[in-house]
C-alpha cells in the first residue's frame, strides 16, 4: 500500500495503480514512480501529451524503454498515439532539443523570439536546462541589416559565442541568452527584443539619434555624467535614463522633460499620464499602439479612465517609424536572408574572407600563421610551449599550436568515439560548475564538449589523453612526455612510446629498425626516433671537424632529391635527413656520421693532401673504407687517404695540375681560371683554389679533376712531394716568425 502524498486533484495516492498499459506502448507496462526529493531537479517528457514535467512529481515509467507518462496522461483510460518527440541540434543551444510543450511549470522566454512561454506552446526544449524555442521560431532568419548599426549586418549567434559569462546587450546592459544579434567585427550585441524596440526609439530634440529607455538600477551603468545637465548620477534623479546605442550619449529621464500628461487623439481620446507601469499578478500587457510588450517597472503613458496603455516613444513620435517592426526588416531583406543551419562541422573555426578565425569568450580571434623556433608563451588552448608553426591573433596576444587549432574541427576521438566533440572557449552558458571528466578540474576555458551526452574534457587533458590512448602512428603506445626534446620537422614536443614488434618502423634519422627501448615520437609530424639519435642531433646540428669531413662544417638538413651518402655510397637514396657540406656538395648518412664518432677534439686538418698516382689497392679510403685504387689523395704526415669524390675540396692540395700548393679561399672579385680560362663566377662556388706563390686562381673542379691528367712517374711524384714538404716547412717558419 502506497500512502505518501496526496494529489492536487484530491485523489488519494493509495488508489493509484502500480502499473498501467496503453496502446501506444503495448510491449511493456508502465510502472508507478515516486518523485525524487534530492534537490537535483530534472525534467521528463510525457509521451502522451508532450509536456515536460519535473521528476520530483509522481509519474509512470517503462523500465525497459525511455518512455514516461505524467500522472494526468497515465490515469486516462487509454492513450492510443504517442507524442511526436523529434530531436534535433539547433545553433541556439548546446544540447539536443526535443519537440515538446513547456507544461505547467512554464517560465522564461523563447530562445529565439524572446517572448514569454505558455504551457501549451509547441516548442523544442532542453530537458536538462528547461530552455525552449518555439517551433515556429526555429527558422527565423539569421542575418539582418539594422539601422542602429549600418556598418555591418547583425547575425544571430550560435551557442559557442555565449559560453562562459556570456555577452552583455549594448542596448539594455543585461546579459544576452539564446541566440542574440551581433556584429562580431565590432563586438556589438543586442537582444532581439532590444533590436525590435530600437526601431521605435525616442526621437528627441536634444540628440540626433534615436534614444533607448533604460530602467532597473540604470545608475550602476551610468558613465561620464548626463549630457543634458552635465552632472554625474548621484541617485537623486532616479534609476531611469535614455541612452544612444550608436554613440553612447546618455541623459537622465527627468532631464529630457518628457510631458507628464498628453492628449493625442490620433491614438486615444482621453488624456494620457506618464507614470511607472506596474503589472498585476505578473500578467503581460501590450502597447495599444505598436502591439508589442510593455515591461513592468518602465515609464509608460496610461489612461486613468479606460486602461489604455502605450510606450512613451509611440505617443511622442511625430512620424510613424519605418520599418516599424523587426519582422518588417526581415521582409525587406528578400533573397539576402540566410537560412538557419544546425551547428556545422566547423562551427568554431571558419574561413571568413580567406582568414582563419577562432571563437573565444572575449572576442573572435582572426589568426595568421607564423613560424617560431621557440616561444616563451604557452598555447592558449593546451597551455604547452609552442615550437614550430603557430597561429597568432592579429589584434591580441592569443597564440595556439597548429594542431590545437585543428581541434576546432568537430570530430570523433578515440577517447569519445560515440559522438563528435565541439571545441568551446569556456563552459556552456548556464553550466557554471562543469568539471573536466578526466582531471575533475573546473572548466573555465577551452574544452571539448559533447552536445549529445554532456561529456566534457579540458583541452590540456584532451591533448594528453589523445597521445596516451595512441593517437600517434599505428603500433605505438604512449608512455610519458619527454621534457626538453623536440622533433626535427616542426619543433613539437616529443613523447616516449613503446613500439609493437608486429609493426616494422625505422628511425627517421638513422634508418635502423626501432624495437622496444628508449624511443620517442612526434604526434604532430608522425616522425619517430631513437632517443639517442634525437639527443645527438640536438647537440650536433652543425658538425665541425668531423673525421669524415674535417675541412668544412656539416649541417643537418632535409635530404635533396638523389642524395647519396659519400661514406657508404648506397644504391638507394638517403631517406629523410642528411649531414651536408654546402662547399663540397657532399652528403652523409646520419648513421655513418654516428658510426665514425663525433669529437670536437679533432682540429682542422691543416696538412696538405697530395694526389698519389699508384695502383695501391691495399690502402682503404678513410671516408668510405673501400680500396683507394690507382689515384687518391693522402696526407703523408697523418696517413689520411681518400678518393677524390670522397674528400671533397680540402683546404690545402698539391697535384700535377700546378707546381705549388694551392689553398681554398673565398673569392669575391671575378677571376680567370688558369686551367680552363673561364671566369670563376660561372663555377657556382664562392670558394676557389689560389696559389700564394704565383697568384693563379683555379676552379675547384678544375684543380681536383682526374680527367685528362697525365700519369706521373714514381721519381716525379717523389720530387714533387719533396718540394711540397719544403714549401710547407717554409710556410710554418713564416707563421712562427709573424707570431
Amino acid at each position: 500500500m502506497i500512502v505518501v502524498w496526496s494529489l492536487k486533484e484530491g485523489i488519494a495516492c493509495s488508489k493509484l495503480p502500480l502499473e498501467v498499459s496503453h496502446d501506444f506502448h503495448p510491449d511493456h507496462p508502465l510502472e508507478f514512480c515516486l518523485g525524487k526529493k534530492d534537490g537535483n531537479e530534472s525534467y521528463k517528457l510525457c509521451s502522451g501529451c508532450g509536456d515536460l514535467f519535473s521528476d520530483q512529481s509522481l509519474y509512470y515509467k517503462c523500465k525497459d524503454c525511455e518512455i514516461f507518462l505524467d500522472l494526468g496522461c497515465a490515469i486516462l483510460n487509454n492513450t492510443k498515439t504517442s507524442w511526436y518527440a523529434e530531436e534535433k541540434l539547433h545553433y541556439s543551444h548546446a544540447h539536443f532539443l526535443r519537440r515538446c510543450k513547456p507544461g505547467p511549470d512554464a517560465r522564461g522566454s523563447c530562445l529565439m523570439c524572446e517572448l514569454p512561454l505558455t504551457p501549451s506552446a509547441v516548442s523544442y526544449g532542453c530537458s536538462q536546462c528547461y530552455l525552449f524555442a518555439h517551433e515556429r521560431c526555429l527558422d527565423l532568419p539569421r542575418e539582418i541589416q539594422h539601422p542602429v548599426h549600418q556598418a555591418h549586418p547583425l547575425t544571430r549567434l550560435d551557442f559557442t559565442h555565449t559560453c562562459g559569462g556570456g555577452k552583455v546587450c549594448d542596448a539594455c546592459g543585461l546579459h544576452v541568452e539564446g541566440a542574440p544579434l551581433s556584429c562580431l567585427e565590432c563586438s556589438f550585441y543586442l537582444h532581439l527584443r532590444c533590436a525590435d524596440s530600437l526601431l521605435r526609439g525616442l526621437v528627441h530634440k536634444s540628440h540626433q539619434h534615436k534614444l533607448f529607455y533604460l530602467a532597473n538600477n540604470a545608475k550602476l551603468r551610468f558613465k561620464n555624467g548626463c549630457r543634458v545637465c552635465m552632472r554625474d548620477d548621484d541617485g537623486s534623479y532616479g534609476d531611469y535614463l535614455y541612452h544612444c546605442v550608436e554613440c553612447g550619449w546618455r541623459s537622465h529621464f527627468k532631464c529630457l522633460e518628457i510631458p507628464e500628461s498628453v492628449v493625442n487623439k490620433s491614438y486615444h481620446i482621453h488624456p494620457l499620464v506618464c507614470k511607472i507601469f506596474l503589472s498585476e499578478d505578473d500578467s503581460l500587457e501590450y502597447c495599444d499602439v505598436c502591439e508589442t510588450m510593455v515591461h513592468a517597472g518602465h515609464h509608460a503613458y496610461c489612461c486613468e479612465e479606460c486602461g489604455f496603455l502605450s510606450h512613451i516613444e509611440c505617443i511622442l513620435h511625430e512620424e510613424m517609424p519605418s520599418p516599424l517592426y523587426l519582422k518588417d526588416l526581415y521582409s525587406h531583406l528578400g533573397e539576402k536572408l540566410t537560412r538557419p543551419a544546425d551547428h556545422d562541422d566547423k562551427c568554431e573555426t571558419k574561413e571568413l574572407e580567406n582568414k582563419l578565425v577562432v571563437i573565444d569568450v572575449t572576442h573572435t580571434h582572426v589568426l595568421r600563421s607564423r613560424y617560431v623556433t621557440a616561444s616563451q608563451k604557452g598555447c592558449w588552448i593546451c597551455y604547452r610551449y609552442i615550437h614550430g608553426r603557430l597561429w597568432k591573433c592579429e589584434t591580441c596576444r592569443f597564440e595556439a599550436h597548429d594542431n590545437c587549432i585543428k581541434l576546432s574541427q568537430q570530430s570523433r576521438y578515440r577517447f569519445h568515439l560515440n559522438h563528435p566533440l565541439t571545441l568551446l572557449p569556456s563552459y556552456p552558458a548556464g553550466f557554471t560548475n562543469m568539471r573536466c571528466d578526466t582531471c575533475k578540474e573546473k572548466i573555465d576555458y577551452f574544452n571539448l564538449f559533447c552536445r549529445i551526452c554532456d561529456f566534457i574534457i579540458c583541452t590540456k587533458c584532451a591533448v594528453s589523453v589523445k597521445m596516451r590512448l595512441g593517437e600517434l602512428q599505428r603500433g605505438q603506445k604512449f608512455i610519458r612526455y619527454e621534457e626538453g626534446k623536440f622533433c626535427l620537422k616542426g619543433g613539437h614536443d616529443l613523447v616516449q612510446v613503446m613500439v609493437s614488434s608486429s609493426y616494422m618502423v625505422a628511425c627517421t634519422l638513422c634508418d635502423d629498425r626501432l624495437c622496444n627501448g628508449n624511443i620517442v615520437s612526434c604526434p604532430d609530424c608522425e616522425e619517430i626516433y631513437h632517443s639517442q639519435c634525437i639527443e645527438l642531433w640536438r647537440r650536433y646540428r652543425a658538425l665541425e671537424n668531423h673525421p669524415l669531413h674535417y675541412n668544412h662544417i656539416l649541417y643537418m638538413i632535409k635530404r635533396k632529391t638523389g642524395s647519396k651518402c659519400t661514406a657508404c655510397k648506397p644504391d638507394i637514396d638517403i631517406s629523410k635527413y642528411v649531414f651536408f657540406c654546402s662547399t663540397c656538395s657532399l652528403s652523409f648518412h646520419f648513421k655513418c656520421i654516428q658510426a665514425v664518432g663525433i669529437s670536437t677534439r679533432i682540429k682542422t686538418h691543416k696538412h696538405c693532401l697530395y694526389n698519389f698516382l699508384s695502383d695501391d689497392s691495399s690502402r682503404p679510403c678513410t671516408i668510405c673504407n673501400k680500396p683507394c685504387g690507382a689515384s687518391f689523395y693522402a696526407c703523408d704526415i697523418c696517413n689520411v687517404c681518400a678518393h677524390e669524390e670522397c674528400i671533397g675540396f680540402p683546404t690545402y692540395v698539391k697535384n700535377q695540375r700546378h707546381q705549388h700548393i694551392v689553398n681554398l679561399k673565398k673569392i669575391y672579385a671575378p677571376k680567370i681560371c688558369s686551367i680552363c680560362g673561364l671566369d670563376t663566377k660561372f663555377s657556382g662556388h664562392k670558394y676557389q683554389y689560389t696559389c700564394d706563390d704565383c697568384k693563379d686562381v683555379f676552379h675547384t673542379n678544375c684543380i681536383m679533376s682526374m680527367v685528362e691528367r697525365e700519369a706521373a712517374t714514381e721519381e716525379e711524384q717523389i720530387s714533387d712531394l719533396s718540394n711540397m714538404l719544403k714549401d710547407m716547412d717554409e710556410s710554418d717558419e713564416e707563421d712562427s716568425d709573424s707570431s
